[in-house]
């Protein structure tokens, strides 16, 4: 539901002076590449060894792989270490989410498998080189849009959950993407429905010169979708501005229109998905954060999903991804890694489906990997996990599929499902461009 603002007086003055630029040491920008990685994540290993050092990240493809081939698991050969089930669940509560526990604790059968720690993201020098530019520099306004800043993380030396926050809003997964993707809604029984279409994505934000090339959109995106028959054709495009909210239009093919659709936002709920999923959690969090009191806890270790190519591995289809009331454990993968800890908790006169919601940020990606989410009573309702994989051709961390689960409803979505060969291009640069992106060519996409 949508929130209703009322004069914020000090609150907004607070949340002005957090987002504005922080002052990190000079001393702390100096260990940039050093005792902290590029992007700020400790570069070291953890003293029980069992989270090793970063030494760059899986940056070249597996031998013999090529762009558009079915991704090869780079870590095939490890063995499990071990699982967290029912019985053991609370032994390693305090590496968990509540989330994670929930879930453990709610269905038989749920496991996570744990693997060794792989440290495998890893980005261009072109991108070190942006976050470097960036620190000192970024600025975000009240409503936590972006000022100054671009081409990188912006903040590796966060001071505020606004600021972390703002690192993932701006990770980046790839330039030019054009990808065919299943979104599957799963039913109670075990059945399920899926919707597939082709996802084409522009991030002017990471070009050189981001602000001449467009100075009011950082990220463009069109689906068009080609499955079931009942919707094939119809799209949407959802443009991101530095300091507003999402804008968003609809083609519809009946009319031959495209048509502005004012509530693609918020905590409004995603046709088609039967109230599983509002449009802010999609990607784990969307669009502008100014709804929200951003806290930093700080960080944790903790067992995340991870290195997640048996997801998009040959032979895998929908039906073995998606099972009863939760996902088939024998594809995830998960390892001991640290995370960055947010907490968002609703600004006094807002009002949103979720009252809380926490982040756990993938050091080496600034990736929300699991998010646990809070009813307007403060009980747990809904569980999202954001399973990462390194594709080396970007190169960029980026998602083999995201979960979400409604723990009231024993349902949940799966998303940005990529199955075979051909169907995830990364490096899209001779098929989209920025002029594709405007209501006019959305027309024209729509009756091709």
């Amino acid at each position: 539901m949508s929130g209703s603002r009322i004069p914020m007086g000090v609150f907004a003055l607070v949340a002005l002076s957090l987002a504005m630029a922080g002052s990190v040491s000079a001393a702390d920008v100096a260990e940039l590449g050093k005792s902290l990685t590029p992007i700020g994540a400790e570069r070291a290993g953890n003293a029980e060894g069992t989270i090793p050092e970063w030494t760059g990240g899986d940056v070249k493809p597996v031998k013999g792989w090529q762009p558009g081939d079915v991704r090869v698991d780079p870590y095939a050969g490890d063995a499990k270490l071990f699982s967290i089930d029912a019985s053991n669940v609370d032994q390693y509560a305090d590496k968990l989410s509540a989330g994670q526990v929930a879930i453990i604790k709610r269905y038989d059968g749920y496991r996570m498998d744990i693997y060794p720690s792989r440290r495998s993201c890893g980005y261009s020098q072109q991108i070190y080189k942006a976050i470097r530019a960036n620190v000192g520099v970024a600025r975000l306004s009240e409503k936590g849009g972006i000022l100054d800043g671009s081409g990188g993380f912006l903040f590796p030396l966060p001071e505020n959950g606004l600021q972390a926050m703002a690192n993932y809003r701006t990770a980046f997964t790839g330039k030019y993407t054009n990808l065919k993707v299943n979104m599957a809604v799963s039913q109670t029984g075990g059945s399920y429905f899926v919707n597939t279409g082709i996802i084409h994505t522009y991030a002017p934000f990471y070009e050189a010169d981001a602000r001449e090339v467009d100075g009011q959109y950082m990220t463009k995106f069109v689906y068009k979708q080609t499955a079931p028959a009942a919707s094939v054709g119809s799209i949407i495009m959802t443009l991101q501005p530095y300091d507003n909210s999402n804008e968003s239009w609809v083609y519809i093919p009946g009319l031959r229109r495209v048509k502005k659709a004012p509530t693609a936002n918020y905590d409004t709920p995603v046709p088609g998905q039967d109230d599983l999923r509002t449009f802010d959690q999609t990607y784990m969090f969307n669009g502008l954060p100014d709804r929200y009191d951003w806290k930093l806890v700080g960080k944790k270790e903790m067992y995340i999903p991870y290195n997640a190519s048996r997801f998009r591995a040959k032979d895998v289809g929908i039906a073995d991804i998606i099972k009863d009331k939760y996902p088939n454990r024998d594809l995830a993968r998960y390892e001991l890694h640290r995370v960055w800890v947010v907490e968002a908790t609703v600004k006094p006169g807002w009002r949103n489906t979720f009252s809380k919601r926490v982040f756990y940020l993938d050091e080496d990606s600034w990736t929300p990997v699991v998010a646990d989410l809070y009813d307007t009573k403060g009980n747990l309702w809904r569980f999202q996990e954001n399973h990462l994989f390194m594709a080396s051709e970007i190169p960029a961390c980026v998602s083999a599929v995201d979960f979400y689960h409604d723990l009231n409803a024993d349902r949940y979505v799966a998303d940005n499902i990529v199955i075979g060969s051909g169907n995830a291009n990364y490096v899209a640069d001779d098929v989209v461009s920025n002029d594709f992106f405007t209501p006019d060519s959305m027309r024209r996409y729509g009756r091709r």
